[in-house]
């Protein structure tokens, strides 16, 4: 058995040898995605998983936050929200090259709608990772795969998705 290890709460990386063509790890209680593929696990169990490479397979628990950003801090980010659950907020920062962040924004699911809220310049998108957004106040949806992509109205610092 391949020894995994967490990263934080959030993130669980289960190595992968050369020459393995299947793993087997224990996920713990929850919603895991799988970073790479977006195949979604649920936990408490022992899963083995057919693998073709040696890539580490990452996973991210359900209520976690990811952001993916350039090093130029006028460049775009992307916050990847995974497995949102009902009356959960979760918060991220993206920081720059200074002591204050950039950008702050809070997350908080309520039923079937998801309130965002920004403060900062930097410019962003929120991945939803396997949510399909109905509609969108205050910004625009595309539609990746199984994600919707949210993109903020210039100038809007509060937005209401729906699923």
């Amino acid at each position: 058995m391949n020894k995994q290890y967490m990263l934080n709460n959030n993130v669980l990386m289960i190595p992968v040898s050369d020459g393995e063509n299947s793993v087997r790890f224990f996920l713990p209680k929850g919603v895991w995605t799988n970073f790479n593929t977006g195949k979604e696990y649920l936990g408490g169990v022992w899963v083995v998983e057919n693998v073709i490479s040696s890539t580490p397979i990452t996973l991210v628990h359900e209520n976690s936050v990811i952001i993916e950003t350039a090093t130029d801090p006028d460049k775009h980010c992307e916050i990847r929200v995974y497995a949102l659950r009902d009356n959960i907020r979760v918060d991220a920062d993206v920081y720059g090259n200074e002591e204050e962040p950039e950008l702050s924004v809070s997350l908080k699911r309520n039923g079937h709608s998801i309130h965002i809220a920004s403060d900062g310049a930097r410019p962003y998108t929120v991945r939803m990772v396997n949510m399909y957004a109905k509609s969108a106040a205050n910004a625009m949806i595309l539609i990746d795969g199984n994600d919707s992509v949210i993109t903020p109205d210039v100038g809007a610092c509060t937005m209401e998705v729906v699923f």
